[in-house]
């Protein structure tokens, strides 16, 4: 028999390198996620951003809008001319013709600038106003339409007499009313009256 000689033979094994974890090692990975995590709060919707950032978006993000503020308008005064008349009359046959009168309360004068209105019904012209009392002028815009306009003011008191030509024997109708300037009122006053005439009997209002 035949011995065989004895070969020595030494097998390696190659182990797996395990890393060691000490304590650096675990304060490294704290500090490694408290990096993540600050980063990831600062990417983050909804997470919290400093007064300081908003702010200056803010200021980016508002358009400056300017606006004027209207100045307040001056009020209008008005006059109160108070508790005037315009009253129809129907004159004296024969002696004063039919008209109107118009008389200022005691509270103030009338203006200048105020017209009396007159139409007339019945006949074919209501004949020739003259004024009384005051001045004003007569204008005459159709056969049966007259304008009176005050050329002066009518003073506190006062009655200024519109009178016509046409005579009560005949029958007709007339109409006045009174149109003031802008900026007067009469409150309390009568700004219109009538004449009418039935041949037998003539009223007034």
């Amino acid at each position: 028999m035949t011995l065989l000689p004895l070969v020595s033979c030494s097998v390696r094994e190659e182990l797996p390198h395990v890393d060691v974890v000490t304590d650096s090692k675990f304060h490294q990975i704290d500090q490694m996620r408290e990096r993540h995590s600050h980063m990831t709060n600062q990417q983050t919707p909804g997470s919290k951003i400093s007064r300081r950032t908003v702010a200056k978006g803010a200021a980016w993000s508002v358009p400056v809008i300017a606006t004027a503020a209207a100045a307040p308008s001056a009020s209008a005064s008005t006059t109160d001319l108070g508790a005037l008349q315009l009253d129809g009359t129907c004159g004296t046959l024969g002696v004063l013709g039919p008209g109107f009168t118009l008389t200022a309360s005691s509270k103030a004068a009338i203006p200048a600038g105020t017209v009396i209105n007159i139409t007339g019904s019945g006949v074919a012209n209501i004949g020739v106003f003259s004024i009384t009392g005051g001045t004003a002028s007569v204008s005459v815009l159709s056969s049966t339409s007259r304008s009176i306009t005050l050329a002066a003011a009518l003073p506190a008191g006062a009655t200024l007499a519109a009178r016509t030509t046409l005579s009560i024997s005949v029958a007709f109708t007339l109409s006045a009313s009174l149109t003031l300037p802008d900026d007067y009122t009469a409150t309390g006053g009568k700004q219109s009256g009538s004449v009418n005439s039935t041949l037998v009997l003539c009223s007034a209002t």
